[in-house]
């Protein structure tokens, strides 16, 4: 009976090299990007839609009472930020696989050099690690979407008082 003493990386880079011609895709890290990215799209959608809700919120220039006005700047300055760096991520995911690809063709080809099997198990983990992080990252970019915009809803919905216009 042999013990298994075997590390995850030493299990990869057996794994991957005993392919010869065939490199494998990780399904692991493919399953979870295909869940991501769907998420990403719906966060990106999202994001343009509160943008433009509270762009037509917005009045007409004038003269002073801008506070409101200034408050519905930066919360599409805010949410703006947020759907940038989804679009980040989104992108950062479609490039590792043709980072990945390009790295399973050189252990296609060069099946002697293990620099490169070693290369892809470390891809594959830091695109684990960067799912993991983006995971979390869509939680809070959510709950600071939801607290930006509940606290400064009155704001946003009504960036001048009914008080000033009456003034004049």
């Amino acid at each position: 009976v042999e013990k298994q003493t075997d590390t995850w990386k030493q299990w990869y880079q057996r794994r991957v090299r005993g392919f010869g011609t065939k490199v494998y895709c990780n399904a692991i890290v493919a399953e979870l990007i295909g869940i991501l990215k769907p998420e990403i799209r719906e966060l990106i959608e999202y994001c343009n839609k509160i943008k433009m809700w509270i762009q037509l919120l917005i009045p007409k220039m004038e003269d002073g009472n801008n506070f409101g006005v200034s408050i519905q700047e930066e919360t599409i300055s805010e949410v703006s930020t947020f759907c940038e760096f989804a679009k980040v991520a989104f992108d950062d995911m479609s490039r590792y696989f043709v980072t990945r690809g390009k790295v399973s063709s050189k252990i296609v080809k060069y099946p002697h050099l293990e620099d490169y099997v070693q290369y892809l198990s470390e891809l594959d983990e830091k695109q684990f690690l960067h799912i993991r992080v983006f995971a979390n990252d869509l939680k809070m970019i959510y709950c600071c979407m939801f607290d930006i915009i509940n606290k400064n809803l009155e704001k946003i919905k009504m960036p001048r008082s009914q008080m000033s216009s009456n003034l004049y």
